[in-house]
């Protein structure tokens, strides 16, 4: 609150960026689809690690309907700072894969064993929406675990 008792309005145009970005979390972790999405600008960029960027609002729906349908997992947040209009955090990803694809035709029949990742995320928010949105993570790391390479 300002002196004079109104809300101050942070430069990224959301009263609170770091707020937003746990509440963006909270709807993926829920699987709230319409939620999720809300969180995003019309013209938003999607960049995961493994994948190209996705582009817009409606990309991004169907970015996120193929991973609430193919992935059962939790994130946690931690290390969370804001610097202007970027919120940067570290965490955990924890969960499984219900349909692992290895750039082979169909659907490939192992076990999928649990994994937990480390990822490093940002989110560039302007005008109280999220307009870029980050993950980066060892894609590699992750494969390993979800065929129990090492197992």
């Amino acid at each position: 609150m300002s002196h004079d008792g109104r809300r101050e309005v942070h430069e990224s145009g959301c009263p609170d960026p770091e707020g937003l970005v746990r509440r963006q979390v909270d709807a993926l972790n829920r699987r709230d689809l319409d939620g999720l999405v809300a969180f995003y600008a019309i013209d938003a960029v999607l960049e995961m690690a493994a994948g190209r960027p996705v582009v817009g609002r409606a990309a991004i729906r169907r970015a996120y309907e193929r991973y609430i349908r193919e992935w059962d997992d939790q994130v946690t947040l931690a290390r969370v700072s804001v610097s202007g209009t970027t919120v940067t955090a570290e965490g955990i990803a924890t969960g499984r894969h219900r349909a692992l694809r290895l750039n082979i035709p169909g659907r490939i029949p192992v076990p999928l064993h649990p994994y937990r990742h480390a990822f490093r995320a940002s989110w560039e928010i302007r005008g109280g929406k999220i307009r870029r949105h980050r993950v980066e993570y060892d894609p590699e790391e992750l494969v390993r675990q979800l065929l129990d390479v090492d197992g």
